[in-house]
């Protein structure tokens, strides 16, 4: 198979206007993965395993959601079973994932580091641009609880979902996290096999503190019923 040629790295300039645009900023994303990375380091080696990577997920959807409310209006949205926040008009929504090595290279094409649900698909349905009858709309959440919202089923066809990639390594003594905020247009067998759009996000670096507990599993994406 031929794969399509990858897109330049923006330019930093370019990276703030592409943010601003769909209503965020970089420095809101930095913090999330920031958020991660500390809750991931209070794992001890008595902890169950995988908690490391359950604690580095819960901080990164908590920490998109606050931010996001707080400093740009944003909702808190499960839509699928997903847990995303959602912008002030309903028109995207932006989650977290765990990607592969590729993640944040302008040359190469990531996938996400584990198998997800049907959840996923739902959305990159909806990214797609595929019609009702495709899109499982039946699935979004009716209530979010306060902070929350909830969509109609025009507005799940219409949402354009979004995820903070991230893949974490050490580099001697720093940890050294590449990122981006990419979009899923067409999703296979558990993974993304082709984005519609990738801003690809300058590289968080910090200090090398070694987690003391294996990532585990990692993200949740709950299987749904489609009866």
């Amino acid at each position: 198979m031929v794969l399509p040629l990858a897109k330049p790295l923006p330019e930093p300039d370019d990276v703030h206007a592409q943010l601003g645009g769909m209503g965020t900023r970089l420095e809101i994303l930095h913090n999330v993965l920031r958020a991660g990375e500390a809750a991931r380091r209070t794992a001890v080696p008595n902890d169950p395993t995988g908690t490391a990577g359950r604690r580095a997920y819960e901080a990164h959807v908590r920490t998109i959601r606050e931010l996001h409310i707080e400093q740009r209006g944003w909702a808190r949205l499960v839509h699928g079973r997903l847990e995303l926040a959602c912008s002030p008009d309903r028109s995207v929504a932006m989650g977290v994932m765990v990607g592969d090595a590729a993640t944040g290279q302008a040359s190469l094409f990531p996938k996400n580091a584990r198998r997800r649900g049907p959840a996923t698909d739902i959305v990159t349905r909806a990214n797609a641009g595929e019609g009702a009858s495709n899109v499982q709309t039946a699935l979004f959440a009716a209530d979010s609880g306060p902070n929350g919202v909830a969509l109609s089923e025009e507005e799940a066809c219409a949402l354009k979902t979004w995820f903070l990639l991230s893949y974490r390594i050490k580099v001697g003594d720093t940890v050294r996290i590449d990122c981006e905020l990419s979009q899923p247009k067409r999703f296979e067998n558990g993974f993304v096999e082709e984005w519609g759009g990738r801003i690809l996000l300058p590289t968080l670096t910090m200090d090398g503190i070694e987690p003391l507990n294996d990532d585990g599993p990692g993200e949740i994406d709950i299987p749904v019923d489609f009866r």
